[in-house]
């Protein structure tokens, strides 16, 4: 009987090793950063909106790699006067493109902020990664339009009710922030998240060098999806998430960043990064 028990406990032990073993083969779904592949590219990066129907849009993320990478994922963030309404993440295995969408209901003189962050895990002699940036602003009309660029006075004025409500929230929430935390402001060179896709940060101390650019870039997105994206992910599929867009401080002497952003419930939290 007793040799029966001690068998049956190996069994089940070996069961569940090779059990964990597989699991732990397989790909897993968490943005990481890897020494950057410079022969793996993107050829296109999209974030885009369009307006489907009288209240609703479509928020659209594509990405193509130019080769067929071990693990692709793409992350999107929709923001509304500041706030976070909308999160999409998606990953394949193996795979060179990705596609996702989501509907968004309109709400008359908004601003409409989307940033994306498109990474690939390539597995050669090593293990490297690849990512590209890419991200759209809309505003919508009290008649409840959609668009970039103002065609007309009506829309001119809605523009500028969302820009000025935005900067109004945007700057309280920062300020509130930077007090709680201690942050002495004048020593960091202060930028939206949703403003990275395209802002310049070669005049930046510790960002001139494009390699060490990029892997700052690569190594933010990594925290921001571990302490932000991922936890804060329920709460805004409910509607009940209270934050906004996360402010990005770099230090003036170039030797850290610092990320400024609320949890789910609007604790102020703070990421450091050492570079």
């Amino acid at each position: 009987m007793r040799k029966w028990l001690i068998i049956s406990c190996i069994f089940f032990s070996i069961v569940l090793c090779s059990t964990y073993i597989i699991r732990m083969q397989q790909p897993q779904p968490v943005i990481q950063h890897f020494p950057l592949d410079g022969s793996a590219a993107f050829t296109d990066t999209s974030t885009s909106m369009k307006k489907v129907d009288f209240r609703r849009i479509q928020w659209r993320l594509t990405s193509a790699l130019d080769t067929e990478a071990y693990l692709r994922q793409d992350v999107g963030l929709l923001y509304e006067n500041g706030r976070l309404v909308g999160v999409m993440n998606k990953w394949l295995h193996p795979a060179s493109r990705l596609t996702q969408e989501k509907t968004h209901i309109l709400q008359p003189n908004k601003q409409l902020d989307a940033v994306s962050f498109h990474f690939a895990e390539l597995h050669k002699s090593q293990i490297t990664s690849s990512f590209k940036l890419s991200g759209v602003r809309s505003y919508t009309s009290d008649a409840y339009e959609l668009f970039s660029f103002p065609k007309n006075e009506k829309e001119m004025q809605s523009r500028q009710i969302a820009k000025t409500e935005t900067s109004r929230t945007l700057q309280q929430v920062w300020t509130d922030a930077k007090q709680q935390l201690s942050i002495p402001a004048g020593q960091y060179t202060e930028i939206p998240l949703t403003a990275l896709p395209t802002a310049d940060l070669t005049g930046i101390s510790g960002l001139t060098e494009d390699k060490k650019r990029q892997e700052i870039i690569s190594r933010l997105w990594e925290g921001l999806y571990r302490n932000y994206i991922l936890p804060i992910g329920p709460a805004v599929e409910k509607g009940t998430a209270v934050t906004y867009i996360p402010l990005l401080l770099f230090d003036k002497s170039g030797k850290h960043l610092r990320v400024l952003y609320q949890d789910e419930t609007g604790q102020h939290r703070e990421l450091l990064q050492y570079y």
